[in-house]
């Protein structure tokens, strides 16, 4: 493990799928209207957060608080969960969204979102949680798979 090479640029484009994500589900928690769904979805935004302070003490201080880049597996899930919970909650809404997601265009950029979630799963198999390229590589796919789903919940 090189924790040296790890850097302040690497935490903040880490931050971006974050923020991308957080906004995206502003939007269908909106739509939504699903406490459940909302809790979920801070639930995950949290855990993006705790990864990237992770990465922000390993760049500035080199130290390895393990807890903060081992939650993310635990914590997301559990939030996805709850975001699943919610929308089967709002049955009706989430029906009349996921109808709207299959129409042009924001079928397309869900499409992209998919097969980009699909190289990211790729990437975790690949490399460790320390390998810095294998960072930079995911958070640039994970920005890029966080932008087309905010694109497609725009258009939706």
């Amino acid at each position: 493990m090189k924790k040296e090479n790890f850097s302040i640029q690497l935490a903040i484009v880490d931050m971006l799928p974050v923020v991308l994500f957080g906004a995206a589900m502003a939007v269908l928690g909106r739509k939504l209207n699903s406490m459940i769904f909302t809790g979920g979805a801070v639930l995950c935004i949290l855990s993006g957060c705790g990864k990237v302070l992770w990465k922000i003490l390993l760049a500035v201080s080199r130290k390895d608080v393990k807890i903060l880049g081992a939650q993310l597996r635990y914590v997301m899930p559990t939030g996805f969960l709850l975001m699943i919970i919610g929308a089967v909650m709002e049955h009706k809404t989430a029906a009349e969204l996921l109808h709207a997601a299959a129409q042009m265009p924001s079928v397309l950029f869900f499409a992209a979102a998919l097969l980009g979630i699909a190289g990211m799963v790729l990437c975790a198999v690949k490399f460790d949680r320390y390998d810095v390229r294998g960072n930079w590589i995911e958070q640039i796919l994970n920005a890029l798979v966080q932008g087309c789903v905010l694109a497609g919940v725009l258009l939706l």
